[in-house]
């Protein structure tokens, strides 16, 4: 067993300027996920995205925009909240914008060494 928590895990900043913390990663011997959490300052937002892995998103503070492209080639965008979880599929375009005045914080799960 491991247990952390983002006030004893490195910060690190995106090439965007926002905050990831990589909870439980490939660094502890991981078998199959990773756990990151991030937040985006008010009035910023995360570089627009395709990979071809999923994601699981669950927001934990603050108000988001998700926008993007669904593999049919539908543009969407969402409103996001606290307590808010979001499957984003493989190869899905997707980024996620600040809405509110607070952090934006969100949880999110990738497989095992796909952004390291």
């Amino acid at each position: 067993m491991y247990i952390t928590d983002t006030k004893k895990t490195k910060r690190e900043k995106t090439k965007g300027g926002n905050s990831i913390w990589w909870l439980l990663s490939e660094e502890i011997a991981v078998p199959n996920f990773e756990l990151r959490y991030f937040e985006i300052k008010k009035d910023m937002h995360t570089s627009c995205a395709s990979h071809p892995w999923e994601h699981e998103i669950f927001v934990v503070k603050g108000i988001g925009l998700l926008k993007g492209k669904d593999l049919d080639g539908r543009t969407f965008e969402r409103k996001l909240k606290p307590q808010d979880a979001v499957y984003i599929a493989p190869n899905e375009t997707h980024q996620f914008f600040n809405y509110g005045r607070e952090a934006f914080g969100f949880v999110c799960v990738i497989p095992k060494g796909c952004e390291r």
